[in-house]
């Protein structure tokens, strides 16, 4: 006797919304890795350009992650939200490779980051509200796997076309072709159940819980230690690594995540959310305490695959674990101000950072963010238990 079919772990649109994932950042990384020396090459005061393009890029986006997730609430409707803010980033990305002037390239990565700001807290709460309680570690961690997998092969692609003689310029333009498949994909996605009536009332959504805010400072303060992982190439470059080897490190840090993204969201769904995030924190403390004393390509290397474990970890851990605190109806803003605080204070840290690194050199940059690293992880270990609510959130 065959037995019935079983129902599968994640729904259609969970799979729809990693594909959209993927081919969005295939579309990215094909663009980001060349985007500096491209600038350099074609555009006068590059530094200055760089830093202000994505300075205001990442303010853009924090502030609409958190306006996106109050919308969502408000109208109930994500898809629209969604289906628009990538449908945006897909059209105005390729255009990086028509840039003549510098006012050009912080125009399209404005408008790219706007893209972002508007999607990425709706499509958090599609998620959660595709999902149950003991599957959405697993759905998390999926999209983020997607998400690194795109990343990779992205970074892949770039290197291939450079080797094959394309010209920058094309490279950019081609990454339209999976930014179309990016928006293809998300057309495919559908509009998930709206909340009950007794979990949402339409006129008057239900207000954040304020034990939320246990779990978010802890997540404003480790944002202040995560700087962006760009400075984990410059350390590559700075203990002797030809820039040849540099788009291999990205390829090496990318896969990792994207294979053990999906693992580590399972586990979350075995283990609760909480405790893998812990784990994940911790090992960015070690990976960046690390990287302070690493001194040669090989270890910094070694170092660069453990730290991919902390992405895989915490990623999608830190979205499952905030769906178990806030109720259905109020996760659209709950998203809002994880993904705007957090984009806020990956902003400092990136200034930070950078000036620390600038006066007292590497080893002090990266111990500081570890420490940072290691009290955001202690502050949420002591306030997480006044955070979890009596009964659990559907």
């Amino acid at each position: 006797m065959i037995p019935p079919a079983k129902r599968p772990i994640l729904p259609w649109p969970i799979v729809a919304l990693g594909l959209v994932s993927l081919f969005t950042d295939i579309s990215s990384e094909m663009i980001v890795p060349l985007l500096p020396a491209f600038l350099a090459a074609h555009v006068a005061n590059a530094p200055l350009v760089l830093g202000a393009m994505e300075g205001i890029a990442d303010g853009i986006a924090a502030a609409l992650k958190l306006l996106s997730g109050r919308w969502a609430d408000r109208g109930m409707k994500l898809k629209p939200l969604v289906v628009g803010g990538y449908v945006l980033a897909s059209v105005v990305r390729p255009l990086m490779g028509l840039v003549t002037r510098p006012w050009e390239p912080i125009a399209i990565r404005a408008l790219d980051r706007v893209g972002k700001g508007i999607r990425t807290s709706p499509r958090d709460a599609m998620i959660s509200r595709h999902t149950d309680a003991g599957t959405r570690g697993r759905a998390y961690g999926f999209d983020r796997a997607m998400d690194n997998g795109g990343a990779a092969l992205g970074a892949l692609a770039a290197i291939a076309l450079t080797a094959l003689g394309v010209s920058v310029r094309h490279i950019f333009l081609w990454a339209g072709v999976p930014a179309a498949l990016s928006v293809i994909a998300v057309l495919l996605t559908r509009e998930p159940p709206v909340p009950s009536v007794a979990d949402a009332p339409a006129l008057a959504p239900q207000p954040l819980p304020r034990r939320l805010w246990a779990y978010l400072v802890p997540v404003t303060l480790f944002g202040l230690g995560n700087a962006t992982d760009a400075f984990v190439l410059l350390k590559l470059h700075d203990v002797g690594a030809r820039p040849a080897l540099l788009p291999m490190g990205w390829l090496l840090l990318n896969g990792v995540k994207a294979l053990a993204s999906y693992p580590a969201g399972a586990l979350a769904d075995r283990l609760r959310p909480a405790r893998v995030v812990l784990t994940g924190w911790v090992l960015y403390a070690c990976s960046y305490a690390m990287l302070a004393f690493t001194a040669s390509v090989t270890s910094t290397l070694a170092v660069m695959a453990f730290y991919g474990l902390y992405h895989a970890m915490s990623e999608g851990s830190e979205k499952a674990l905030l769906t178990e605190l806030v109720p259905g109806s109020a996760r659209g803003r709950a998203f809002g101000l994880y993904n705007g605080l957090g984009g806020g204070a990956a902003l400092l840290a990136g200034f930070g950072f950078g000036m620390l690194w600038t006066a007292y050199g590497s080893r002090v940059a990266f111990l500081c963010a570890a420490a940072a690293a290691g009290a955001s992880a202690l502050l949420l270990a002591l306030l997480l238990p006044m955070a979890y609510p009596a009964e659990p959130v559907s």
